[in-house]
Order: structure tokens, then sequence, then C-alpha cells
């Protein structure tokens, strides 16, 4: 099968290229600027191609499905207008070129903030809309968008909603520093200090980027008649502070200065308490998550290694 990714450089896009790229699919990886051909992997075609384009790209490509990831992340979300215009306008025009393409199965990379940032009790893909920020805002609409696409018959697509996703970042493309845990890893790494500017104890859900990959190939291989909505979580559920925590001690066994752990502010004072839905994940897509509370521990191992490599 021949996938083209959107958004092949980011965290999430470059785990499913070398996933999808593995179990021997074709796969053109859509890069906003080409990387530098140094170092970096090859057996892709890679083409260059600004979403925001409305020749996207020049050339006629066909393939089997366009996964798109090159939404606004969190960081330019907060500037409102461009996080609206890449996450809006971008993916109106991603949906054109498939339609224009006449490829007809697509994947759009949303967010499980779209259902709210502090999530309560059972959380199914039934679940209301309920942004909080700008980021799950424009997220929102770019969903919407690829379900009217879906409706009017154009194409066929599944808007998937991954929750914190952590893992190292295996390619020098990837620079989510605020991500946690990485973000944790590097202040601890750098200034042997990992500051909250909370108490806390915001409940996350936390799923490895090998795990949202191997859930985007299920989908690919059983896509729906039409439209569906789908969360990509795991079962592994833990406070802000409890990362902290495990970084910490991760540290700490690594190197001989210890860290110091520092938390400002007294909100939230409780806990957020939910259950992240993964009933359809695993009976109509068929995926199992392959990776559990070992793997966040052995990944903030991996990114330690990383900053070392980085800093010789």
């Amino acid at each position: 099968m021949k996938y083209i990714v959107f958004g092949a450089g980011g965290f999430i896009g470059s785990s499913l290229c070398d996933q999808l790229h593995k179990e021997g699919h074709e796969v053109v990886r859509m890069f906003h600027k080409l990387p530098n051909a140094e170092g970096y992997c090859t057996g892709y075609q890679d083409v260059e191609a600004d979403v925001l384009s409305e020749r996207l790209p020049d050339t006629r490509i066909s393939a089997d499905a366009v996964v798109h990831l090159a939404a606004a992340n969190d960081i330019l979300s907060k500037n409102g207008r461009e996080g609206i215009k890449l996450s809006v306008i971008g993916t109106k025009n991603v949906l054109d070129f498939a339609v224009n393409n006449s490829i007809d199965h697509v994947i759009f990379f949303s967010t499980i903030q779209v259902l709210g940032s502090e999530l309560q009790g059972l959380i199914t893909e039934e679940s209301p809309f309920y942004p909080e920020n700008d980021y799950a805002a424009n997220h929102m609409m770019a969903e919407i968008y690829t379900e009217m696409y879906a409706r009017k018959g154009l194409l066929k697509a599944v808007s998937v909603r991954p929750t914190n996703v952590y893992g190292h970042f295996a390619h020098p493309t990837v620079n989510r520093w605020s991500l946690v845990p990485a973000c944790f890893c590097r202040e601890a790494f750098v200034d042997k200090t990992i500051t909250l500017q909370s108490t806390g104890r915001q409940r996350r859900n936390f799923v490895s980027v090998d795990d949202v990959a191997g859930a985007t190939i299920a989908v690919l291989g059983n896509f729906p008649s039409s439209y569906d909505t789908l969360n990509i979580g795991s079962k592994y559920h833990m406070t802000i502070l409890d990362v902290a925590l495990l970084v910490k001690e991760v540290h700490d066994e690594m190197y001989a200065q210890r860290v110091l752990l520092l938390t400002h502010g007294d909100q939230p004072q409780q806990e957020n308490r939910f259950i992240i839905s993964l009933d359809k994940l695993e009976n109509r897509y068929g995926y199992k998550e392959q990776h559990g509370k070992e793997e966040l521990r052995r990944q903030i191992q991996l990114i330690f290694r990383d900053l070392e490599h980085n800093h010789e």
C-alpha cells in the first residue's frame, strides 16, 4: 500500500512513517521544508509542500490514503490567528488535495482536548465537544471540516484523538520539548531541578508514540464506510506530579547529582478523575496497546540519553 503523510517530520508523523516503512508500505513524506538529508533516513519519497498553499503540491500523486498531521501544535496555537489558519485552512487544503488526487481515505490527527482540558468521567467518542483553549478549538473546527467532506461523499475519513503522547525524539526534525515528560527531563538534565507551576494534581492519560502509530496503521487497514472519530490512548493514567517524580527517580538513578523538585501554586486542589474508553479502538479497529507502565520509564531513560548525546 502507498500512504501520504503530511507532517512527516513531526513527533507522531516520523514514528508513523518508520512503522509503515518497516511493514513494507510505500510512504510519501510531506514536509513543510525538506530536512537536511545528511544523517536523515532514506528509502522514502520526500516532497516539500506547504499545506497553506492552494497548489498542494504542483504534481499529482496517487496513493491509498492520506494521513494529515500538519495542523497547529499547542505552541503555534497560542497565536490564535495563525493556529486557526494552519489547522482549518490547512486541513481544507489537504482534504481538497485528497479529493483532487482521487484519494478517498483520509486520517486527520486531532486531539483529545477537543473534549476538554480537565477531563472528567468516562470519555468516549460520543462525548460532546468542549474545547477550552485555542489548540482544542482549531482542531475541533478541522474535525468538522473533515466530517463535512465525508458526509458529502467526497471521501472516507477518521478523526483520531490521541491523549498525551510520550516518547523520545528519534528524528532530528522533532523538537517538542514542551511535551511532558520531555520538558521535565530537559530541565532536570540541564538545571538539576523540575519546576511545576501548579500542584501537579492534573490527571492525564499517557500513550506511547509507538502505540499511536500502531493504532493509526490499524485504522488504515480497516476504514469506515463514511466518517468516524476515534480515541487513541491507554489504560495508563498519572498526575503531572507523578510524572515529575518518575523523571526525578530515573534521573537520580542515572546521574550522581540529585534533582530538586519544586512546586509553585495551590491549584488544582483536587485530581480530575476520568477514564478514556478504548472500546472502539479495540473492538472496531482491532488494536490493543502494546506498551505498559514500564515503557514510560524506558522512554524517559532514552530522552536522557538523547540529551547526553546533544550535549557532547
